[in-house]
């Protein structure tokens, strides 16, 4: 059975776990498979209170960065070998989920096989404040869940 990706946007407030997790509980989406690609996630106290997987990406970015140890957080670059900017134009320092495109924007949803052609339209709702909701499925379910996602409320929902 192959895996498919489900993939919508939430333009609900992400501070609250409990709204979001209530809005997919309203059309029977488990929670605890679900994985929510955000600028900021909730805190930490409000992120134990849901079973959803928040990956606050400027996080992931302040953890990815150049500096060492000494001097991460003190504004402090360090050299990295080239004109480039650290954590934005080269891949190799943001591994993972972050990578830069050709077009030099960020791809927040590296670690996904998402297309390219429907990569950019995730990307710009992340870095407008919105959230993106993934949720990994077997094709035997992923009707189901792409038209749950859909009256959920979710936009520019795609199976993948």
């Amino acid at each position: 059975m192959a895996q498919r990706l489900i993939v919508g946007i939430y333009t609900g407030e992400t501070s609250d776990p409990k709204a979001l997790e209530g809005t997919l509980a309203s059309q029977h989406i488990d929670a605890g498979r679900v994985k929510v690609v955000t600028r900021s996630a909730p805190s930490q106290e409000r992120q134990a209170e849901t079973p959803i997987d928040f990956i606050a990406v400027a996080e992931d970015m302040e953890a990815n960065s150049f500096s060492d140890d000494l001097t991460h957080g003190m504004g402090i670059l360090t050299d990295s070998g080239g004109t480039g900017v650290p954590g934005i134009n080269d891949a190799a320092a943001t591994p993972g989920l972050i990578e830069s495109e050709s077009s030099g924007s960020a791809n927040y949803l590296g670690g996904f096989a998402i297309a390219d052609d429907e990569v950019d339209n995730y990307n710009d709702a992340i870095e407008d404040g919105r959230a993106v909701v993934i949720v990994q499925a077997g094709d035997d379910e992923s009707a189901a869940l792409e038209a749950s996602f859909k009256a959920a409320g979710l936009k520019n929902v795609r199976a993948f």
